[in-house]
């Protein structure tokens, strides 16, 4: 296996100014139950290294999986990487932050429950959900992942920092009909504890949530109300994070561009980015550079504070990194770790009890295609509830909703209390928009 140090000790010799390793290690459990039986249990256990290393002015990226490679096989690949390289940007190695965050981890209880007896439970719940109704004709997958990862990293600036994370997940899919009319449904719960995972809420929920979908259709085209549930709001607002990036203000392809300290959105609004928040199973005590993570307002009850920065964006405009470096594809880009829209007082039925007429929305579909994050316009397939008088009187769907993103923000009427943190990392509240387009039947 490589010597990390004596790897560096080379790499110094051989006229790098300076290097990075980055170690990835998992330990993964995933079961799959279908009709009854075990139809797929594999354990695994991974380790990968990926290296960052300045020569001759330039940064150069490798992964590599095999930890017996040759050093000078791996430094001439570095070197090559480099060279082809025409950019004149400033690269850095970061040298470490003073401190770091402590990470609280809860005691794990993987081990103290059998593969055996993980596998009864599962099937156990999937004869349960076919015998909830008799309109639930198929559980097409469920599934069970148990993962233990760390991640460590190492530089020739003598920084040496790890963090660890474990957690297990459960996925269900469902598949209802009644008559002709056909509805799906997916479901995942992801917990620190296996003894935290609660399968019949799971089950009451996906149950509850597809089969109240059947027999949806449209309503008339107009400009509603609209109340946007927790989850749904909150893989609408990921779609637009980028417009919050120091990349995209390198760009100039941010609708926030020169907005600093301006009012951009409702009052009722302010946006949080927080990679330790202590509810969240996920947790930055650093980012993919080193850079220890702190909890900053990105968006403080309407008003833009701060584009999110990692070393090379914090560089460019001369500032400092807001630690939200972390690796996307071959690089280091700019990402949100914990964001989300803060949340209100009032629950979602109090918000629809107080509609004369409205729309709940739960679930956008095809939002990559129909989003366009420079202009902040969107024009999505949705589908939700029908409100009339403070009551869900029906399902809908084969709607779009069609708006502006910074538009939307600023016509907000109410946010409730109920904020979730998607596996995404991405969170909101529901909320409920004074008017938005909404073309149906």
């Amino acid at each position: 296996m490589l010597n990390y140090q004596e790897l560096i000790n080379e790499a110094k010799k051989q006229g790098f100014s300076d290097f990075e390793i980055t170690e990835y290690g998992s330990e993964i459990i995933e079961i799959q139950v279908y009709q009854g039986k075990v139809n797929e249990h594999t354990e695994s256990k991974i380790k990968k290294v990926s290296l960052r290393a300045i020569y001759q002015n330039k940064m150069a990226n490798l992964s590599i999986e095999n930890l017996d490679a040759n050093i000078d096989f791996v430094l001439n690949q570095l070197k090559e990487n480099a060279l082809i390289l025409s950019t004149n940007e400033e690269y850095e190695i970061y040298e470490g932050s003073s401190s770091y965050p402590k990470v609280k981890v809860k005691e794990n209880d993987f081990n103290q429950i059998s593969i055996q007896d993980k596998i009864k439970l599962l099937i156990e719940l999937e004869t349960k959900l076919k015998q909830k109704d008799p309109r639930i004709i198929h559980v097409p997958s469920l599934d069970y992942e148990e993962v233990s990862t760390t991640h460590r990293i190492i530089n020739s600036k003598n920084l040496d920092i790890e963090k660890q994370g474990k957690y297990c997940a459960v996925a269900i899919q469902i598949v209802a009909k009644e008559d002709e009319d056909v509805q799906s449904g997916y479901e995942v719960e992801v917990k620190e504890r296996f003894d935290e995972l609660d399968f019949d809420l799971m089950m009451d929920k996906i149950t509850t949530r597809v089969l109240s979908m059947l027999k949806a259709k449209p309503v008339a085209s107009k400009t509603y109300p609209v109340i946007i549930e927790n989850e749904a709001m909150a893989d609408l607002f990921s779609t637009f994070l980028s417009i919050f990036s120091g990349e995209t203000k390198i760009k100039q392809i941010t609708p926030l561009l020169n907005k600093e300290n301006q009012k951009v959105m409702s009052d009722k609004i302010t946006i949080i980015d927080d990679p330790m928040k202590e509810d969240c199973i996920f947790k930055d005590p650093f980012d993919d550079e080193g850079v220890a993570c702190f909890k900053k307002e990105i968006v403080s009850k309407g008003v833009f504070k701060t584009f999110l920065h990692n070393l090379k964006t914090a560089k460019y405009f001369h500032t400092i990194s807001t630690g939200n470096g972390f690796r996307t594809g071959g690089g280091i880009g700019v990402c949100g770790a914990n964001t989300y829209i803060s949340y209100g007082t009032k629950t979602k039925e109090e918000m629809i009890s107080s509609l004369e007429e409205g729309l709940l929305i739960t679930e956008f579909d095809g939002l990559h295609a129909g989003v366009n994050a420079i202009s902040g316009d969107f024009s999505l397939k949705s589908s939700g509830y029908y409100i009339k008088q403070g009551k869900i009187v029906r399902p809908v769907t084969l709607i779009v909703v069609a708006g502006n993103f910074l538009d939307m923000m600023n016509d907000v009427d109410e946010v409730a209390s109920d904020l979730k943190i998607t596996l995404s990392r991405v969170g909101s509240p529901s909320i409920l928009f004074h008017g938005l387009s909404v073309s149906g039947m």
